[in-house]
């Protein structure tokens, strides 16, 4: 599955997930400590995405992480660029 990412509105550490249909896959936050982490959607709670246990090191990293765990595409929207 293909997701875009984009920035989440009024947010400087949360990245929202979605299919190339707009559907919620879930979020990336960034953490105090600089340490990305993924969650699943509510909708997808043992999902793929749900196994993705350990913080990534960086944003690429856990947009890596989602393209593998999702045996597709991850990249930001065309509306923005990170």
């Amino acid at each position: 599955m293909d997701v875009v990412v984009s920035r989440a509105p009024g947010s400087q550490t949360v990245w929202n997930l979605t299919d190339r249909l707009g559907r919620r896959v879930g979020q990336i936050t960034r953490s105090a400590e600089s340490r990305f982490i993924i969650a699943a959607a509510d909708s997808a709670p043992d999902g793929p995405l749900a196994r993705i246990a350990a913080a990534q090191p960086s944003l690429d990293a856990a947009m890596d992480e989602v393209a593998k765990h999702l045996k597709g595409a991850c990249q930001f929207s065309s509306e923005q660029e990170e």
